[in-house]
């Protein structure tokens, strides 16, 4: 028995011990978990109050450290044995914080430096700087979204728009005044606007962005919709970063080093990867941006980049924010801001955007259909949501100031009828003028040419007050130096929710340059010519036409019978007989093709928003003279192609081609041939430079029934010089621009 209890005891005393090192075992496995702690917080300017974005946060004297997001805001897990973080941020003081047990709501504050206009300059080491950006460049197709094969994801974007008024505007208005001014700026944004949308992309240029919610403050209905990318870019990884409509270089692009000066201002460990942080700014004579952009180890990767464009005459900047995150072991854009900041007298006008990014899948939905003819789709009702359903669409409710926006602004719109000025800027853009039913014409009223001298006239159309679909309209003008009246009328049946098919029937009795070439209103600049127009034919027509889109197809179909009346001295030989009126019969097939054309939706229409790809152009037409004895069948074919592109380290390319060949049974008259379309003045040496016309050949000097004609002109990107003046609103600074045109 006493042997039994011994053994007992000793199984007892074996399993303690191990019972004992096993606990040991499992509190060493978890003590990084209950040796760590949670640090918060948000890091902000200390004047202004504004979100620092991509601040960088070290832990301690380690290497390890974290970066704001683009609110200013971070959250990060470090050991307790790490009693402070120090917090950098260009342009800035660094700031050392201490870090008390509870350290999960820092709120820190950064003192700009005096010096901070100063603080980008090249610093050692020039090979690392190098080597970092080189390696990014070469991994740029690997990180970039449209070298992707395909991506979806969902966009919420967030427009707010602020006017600041200084304290010396404020103190010039009466005590009520002030009071009443300064609870509107405080209480309310002065504009603001929503979109929520499903991007999906394929390459090579595919793109659809399909609006699910829109809204827009003091308007009931969507006026204007367009890309996201259309107001900044969507990732910085094309040669170009284009802001306000402005293209500048982008720093991480071949050719940096010829417009740009960086510094490695720091580099921080994010787990077992390195961030390096690159601030760079333009070079001495180079009008292009400043900012700061942050390099992952992680396939060379943009993880953050701010960049920024400064007018000093306009007084005006424009930066964006964009940080970036790994989807599916690949980077992809998470928020996209873009700030503008304009000085207008005393007034400062504010405007920031903000995209987030979310739902992100590059899986390829083979069943998905991309709307070639519509890039931008508006969902049935997008722009009728109620508050409760864009609830549950935004990812941050809005605060009160964002909500009372929308009520103050909706009310005010109302009051002033805005609507119904919004509603007429499509037109207004278009040159038409809605007065009541009808909409003017503003090209009918004043004009001038060589021939016809000054020229008055009146034009106008029913418009959708009338009926929707369906337009009539007439014209009248009438020419000082030939005294001559000209008219026409004119009705128009509407195709489609968006007018994109139309059905024209029309009579004209008007002027028209004898052989002018004709394919497309992009390429004819008809104001130009009819300038330089002192040989007319006085042409009586009826046509017929029908115009539809289909996808990246713009086709039209138009059949004529006019009446030609040469107004110069001119006769054509036929048979033996003079004939010095014709009267023609054609039937017209005109094209255009546009690949991954981007398009979207205003007020009712579908306008165009360019392509990266060349316009193709075309137009076929099989016609007959005959009147009396003439009778001469033929046939003329035109062709162009039309290409603007922005090339890196080069500059900008403008490249037009045109040819044209007339087939026939007997020689054509001067109103059926192909003029040349020169633009130099009669007796001069000079002319009037306009690309795609001639510069150094007169109006009437050249006709042909066969041509080929080239025009290409380069802009380039550097600036002859540069003069700014502080205390000037001038400033001057071209660009040189070589043309070579041939026929």
């Amino acid at each position: 028995m006493a042997y039994y209890m011994k053994c007992l005891f000793t199984h007892l005393t074996l399993f303690r011990k191990r019972a004992c090192l096993l606990v040991l075992g499992l509190l060493f496995s978890f003590y990084p978990c209950w040796a760590q702690k949670i640090i918060k917080g948000k890091i902000s300017d200390a004047h202004t109050q504004k979100s620092l974005p991509f601040a960088t946060i070290k832990f301690g004297t380690t290497n390890q450290g974290t970066i704001t997001d683009l609110n200013g805001k971070f959250e990060a897990t470090i050991d307790n044995n790490i009693h402070f973080i120090e917090v950098t941020y260009l342009g800035y003081e660094k700031v050392k914080i201490l870090l008390s047990e509870n350290a999960e709501d820092l709120k820190i504050v950064l003192q700009p430096k005096e010096d901070r206009l100063n603080e980008v300059v090249i610093k050692p080491p020039y090979e690392k700087i190098r080597r970092i950006l080189n390696r990014a460049i070469n991994n740029r197709d690997k990180n970039n979204p449209e070298k992707y094969d395909w991506y979806q994801c969902h966009v919420y974007y967030k427009m707010l728009a602020d006017i600041i008024v200084p304290d010396s505007l404020l103190n010039k208005k009466s005590a009520e005044d002030k009071k009443e001014l300064q609870n509107i700026l405080d209480n309310q944004h002065l504009l603001m606007s929503e979109t929520y949308s499903v991007r999906t992309w394929r390459r090579p240029q595919e793109l659809q962005e399909e609006i699910i919610a829109t809204r827009f403050s003091g308007m009931k209905k969507s006026i204007f919709t367009s890309l996201v990318t259309d107001v900044l870019p969507f990732h910085a990884y094309s040669d170009f970063l284009t802001l306000n409509g402005k293209d500048y270089h982008n720093p991480v692009s071949k050719g940096y080093g010829l417009r740009y000066e960086f510094n490695l201002s720091d580099e921080i460990m994010q787990g077992e990867d390195t961030l390096w942080i690159l601030s760079f700014r333009p070079k001495d004579g180079n009008s292009e941006l400043k900012g700061t952009v942050y390099i992952s180890s992680d396939n060379y990767a943009i993880a953050y980049i701010i960049a920024k464009s400064e007018d000093s005459i306009l007084k005006r900047s424009v930066s964006i924010e964009q940080q970036y995150k790994k989807v599916e072991n690949k980077w992809f854009p998470h928020q996209l801001n873009y700030i503008i900041n304009w000085q207008q007298k005393e007034n400062r006008f504010y405007i920031k955007g903000t995209s987030e990014i979310d739902s992100i899948t590059l899986d390829e939905n083979k069943k998905f259909h991309f709307d070639k003819a519509h890039t931008v789709v508006l969902q049935p009702k997008a722009d009728e949501l109620t508050d409760e359903e864009w609830l549950r669409l935004r990812a941050v409710p809005l605060d009160k100031k964002e909500s009372r926006t929308y009520v103050f602004d909706d009310s005010l719109m109302k009051e002033m009828h805005f609507d119904k000025f919004l509603t007429a800027m499509p037109k207004i853009v278009d040159w038409k003028l809605p007065i009541g039913a009808l909409d003017f014409d503003l090209t009918r009223l004043f004009g001038y040419n060589e021939y016809e001298g000054y020229r008055l006239g009146l034009g106008a159309q029913t418009n959708e007050k009338v009926m929707k679909y369906l337009s009539v309209g007439a014209w009248a003008g009438y020419g000082f130096s030939d005294v001559h009246w000209k008219y026409g009328a004119f009705t128009e049946t509407y195709l489609g929710k968006y007018k994109e098919g139309i059905v024209r029937l029309a009579y004209n009795y008007d002027l028209r340059d004898p052989g002018r070439v004709q394919m497309n209103r992009e390429l004819d600049k008809s104001f130009i010519r009819s300038f330089f127009m002192s040989r007319a034919d006085l042409v009586e027509s009826i046509t017929a036409s029908i115009k539809k889109r289909f996808g990246y197809w713009t086709v039209e179909l138009m059949g004529t019978k006019e009446k030609i009346i040469p107004k110069y001295s001119y006769a054509l030989e036929y048979g033996g007989t003079n004939y010095n009126q014709f009267i023609a019969q054609e039937a017209t097939l005109n094209l255009r093709y546009t690949y991954t054309e981007r398009t979207a939706p205003v007020a009712g229409k579908y306008v165009s928003l360019g392509s990266k790809y060349p316009i193709l152009y075309g137009r076929a037409t099989m016609g007959v003279l005959d009147n009396e004895a003439l009778h001469i069948p033929y046939t003329q074919a035109l062709g162009a192609v039309s290409w603007v592109k922005h090339l890196n380290r080069i500059g900008n390319e403008h490249w037009l081609i045109v040819g044209g060949k007339s087939w026939s049974t007997q020689q054509l008259p001067l109103s059926k041939l192909f003029a040349g379309n020169g633009l130099a003045f009669s007796n001069s040496q000079w002319g009037l430079y306009n690309f795609g016309s001639l510069s150094a050949a007169l109006p009437y000097q050249f006709y042909t029934d066969q041509f080929v004609s080239g025009y290409w002109q380069h802009d380039f990107d550097w600036r002859l010089y540069t003069l700014n003046h502080p205390d000037s609103k001038y400033s001057s600074s071209p660009y040189i621009s070589i043309a070579y045109n041939m026929l």
